[in-house]
């Protein structure tokens, strides 16, 4: 890298003198979380997932074919589905149809049972299960060691039971109803993403002394009816998501202001981070913040911890370069998803401007064909297309167009069909020219006939962008390394 001019580092001087928030209290903010620390505001925000999740569960037993649905929360082996993102403590299939958080290992379980006649929603818990019930609006709630229990009995034909077993077994019986005459259908949340080289996770072992006890039970995966679920964003789902793009916002452009020269990525990352845990919410996923130029060019660091620490994901931002922001904020498990490339001196260069408005271009071009019944494939044709024009760009395409996002930041579902009403978008564009990176990322909700940009509230024309970097910063990240 070139060396920091002393007008850079005698204003990353000046942010020591005047600097109000230390990095360091954004990193004991992060610890907090990570060790199961829960705000007031996303308890708050949880009010309405007791019905929410009452419609939920109604809606899943209509979807049934038959049968009965095992819902089970995590252990606290399970992971996210990207590994690298963070590591679950719950499963998001049963926090959605429960209402219910923080399951400690080993967890609850969720039956349903459209075909029975009193016992349509049994939940086993190892808490207590008055508060069960009041979170979730289940009546029927049982400790958790009465599951195999009533399972067992319920393999057998209630038909078989004599009239004072059934007495005694009246709920397992009315699991048998449901199953009826017929094969034994059974629905189980399988994790969504696995490797195929590691052991079934352990709360699936029920499923094998299930399948042993009978051969007529039919396993079938539960998450292809909820993923069409989960896609379509509900009243509460989309105030929790919406209070995250909310945050990610003020994060972001909090970050968009601090990212000056002299900084590393790393202090203007955890002021982003910062930001969102004085609002009350968690990383969607970990904040990313690089330099977006000079990307074709061998890097040449001044000292040999300035290397090691850039090899670590800490570089130091440099005069007249772009840097790039990839972020979301979580609010119940809704995330947001969001991207911007800033000019750290305030101003972008005139070729700067050049690729930003292209690409740019392309952002809103896309955006703007999105309706119900436009597919993946057609948005990410257009952008190919549309780059391609620009001069070829479309071989420096560094994204794919996007995804669906919801209760996971990638969401599970039909990347194929027709756009629906009640969708969620992540739009991306980036490319890379002559070694600059430009990129774009808007959460994008599909209407019944177009779009609302949830986004747009973050500047990202370059009039827009720049009048922000002149604004007076809220949060300062203190500089600690002395600079010559």
């Amino acid at each position: 890298m070139t060396r920091i001019t002393q007008r850079a580092a005698r204003a990353a001087r000046r942010l020591v003198q005047t600097a109000t928030i230390a990095i360091a209290l954004a990193v004991t903010g992060s610890a907090l979380a990570a060790g199961g620390q829960i705000s007031l505001a996303a308890v708050e925000y949880r009010e309405g997932h007791r019905e929410a999740a009452i419609a939920r569960r109604a809606e899943l037993m209509e979807r049934m074919e038959g049968g009965l649905a095992i819902i089970t929360s995590a252990d606290r082996s399970q992971p996210n589905r990207y590994e690298f993102y963070t590591d679950d403590t719950e499963n998001k299939d049963f926090v959605f149809l429960t209402g219910i958080y923080d399951a400690q290992p080993p967890g609850h379980i969720l039956v349903l049972n459209p075909g029975g006649d009193t016992y349509r929603e049994v939940l086993y818990t190892d808490r207590d299960v008055v508060e069960a019930s009041r979170l979730s609006g289940i009546e029927h709630v049982f400790p958790r060691n009465r599951f195999l229990e009533h399972m067992s009995s319920a393999l057998n034909d209630y038909r078989n039971l004599r009239i004072t077993q059934l007495r005694f077994k009246e709920v397992a019986s009315d699991f048998a109803r449901g199953w009826g005459n017929d094969n034994k259908i059974l629905y189980v949340n399988y994790p969504r993403f696995t490797n195929l080289n590691e052991p079934r996770n352990p709360r699936l072992d029920f499923v094998d002394r299930m399948q042993a006890a009978t051969s007529e039970l039919i396993v079938r995966d539960a998450g292809d009816l909820l993923d069409p679920m989960r896609m379509i964003i509900d009243d509460f789902g989309m105030k929790n998501l919406k209070r995250a793009i909310e945050i990610t916002g003020q994060g972001l452009m909090e970050g968009m202001k601090t990212a000056e020269p002299g900084l590393t990525t790393l202090q203007v990352m955890f002021t982003v981070d910062y930001v969102y845990r004085l609002n009350g919410a968690d990383l969607g996923f970990p904040t990313g913040v690089s330099p977006a130029s000079n990307m074709n060019e061998e890097i040449k660091w001044e000292t040999t911890a300035e290397e090691e620490a850039a090899r670590k994901g800490d570089a130091r931002i440099l005069p007249g370069s772009l840097v790039h922001f990839d972020t979301g904020a979580s609010m119940n498990h809704y995330s947001a998803d969001i991207q911007r490339t800033v000019p750290a001196d305030g101003k972008f260069t005139a070729e700067q401007k050049r690729i930003y408005e292209v690409v740019l271009d392309v952002q809103k071009t896309v955006i703007s064909e999105v309706r119900p019944g436009v597919t993946w494939q057609e948005l990410h044709d257009l952008a190919m297309r549309m780059l391609k024009d620009a001069g070829g760009w479309d071989e420096s395409y560094t994204y794919g167009i996007g995804h669906f996002i919801g209760m996971e930041v990638h969401e599970h579902g039909d990347y194929v069909g027709p756009l629906m009403p009640g969708m969620v978008l992540a739009i991306e564009q980036g490319a890379v020219v002559d070694g600059t990176r430009v990129a774009f990322e808007d959460d994008v909700l599909v209407t019944s006939d177009g779009y609302e940009w949830l986004t747009r509230f973050i500047p990202i024309e370059i009039d827009e962008v720049e009048a922000l970097l002149q604004e007076e910063k809220l949060v300062r990240p203190a500089q600690v390394l002395e600079l010559d």
